[in-house]
């Protein structure tokens, strides 16, 4: 009987991305143990806006929380210390089947950072094109929000904070 030699490229086309489960908000050391250990992972994030101490700062935060993405074959793979690796709780599974999740939607997580999508800088020049202040110029300072931004006006002999509908100020 001959041995059925392996092709790596035949293997590597089989593999799947497979969801983990991690302890709560251990997601990150989850990553990295993974990734020490060899395996190709994925933690989606996003960045939002947080007050903490009555401060308002950027916080990067797990896209889903207690989940992350693990590219594995059934073959090579050591799946056996998945569940032994610091971080993780276990292999998201129906039934006894791990949960596999499509190559075409793990990759629209690599290719899309949310965190990423900002309108306008911090200091950059715009122009209200719509509202009571349509045809004045201000500063961009921040979002407010999701769907209003705080600009900076010099109105009265004064710089003053004003919050608007994103779709009311356009770029100078």
């Amino acid at each position: 009987m001959m041995a059925k030699i392996l092709d790596p490229e035949r293997l590597k086309a089989q593999a799947r991305w497979y969801v983990l489960q991690s302890k709560p908000r251990e997601e990150k050391r989850a990553l990295e143990n993974l990734r020490n250990q060899g395996f190709e992972c994925l933690l989606p994030m996003y960045s939002r806006e947080r007050l903490r101490r009555g401060k308002r700062e950027q916080v990067d935060e797990p896209l889903f929380p207690r989940y992350l993405f693990v590219h594995l074959d059934q073959i090579t793979s050591n799946w056996y210390v998945l569940r032994s690796t610091y971080g993780v709780t276990n292999i998201v599974r129906f039934g006894q089947i791990p949960a596999a999740i499509s190559d075409d939607i793990v990759a629209r997580f690599v290719h899309c950072n949310p965190a990423d999508r900002h309108l306008f800088k911090p200091g950059e020049a715009v122009d209200i094109a719509r509202g009571p202040f349509a045809g004045l110029e201000g500063v961009y300072d921040q979002d407010d929000g999701e769907q209003r931004v705080i600009i900076l006006l010099d109105f009265m002999s004064k710089q003053q904070r004003l919050s608007l509908p994103v779709g009311d100020i356009a770029k100078h």
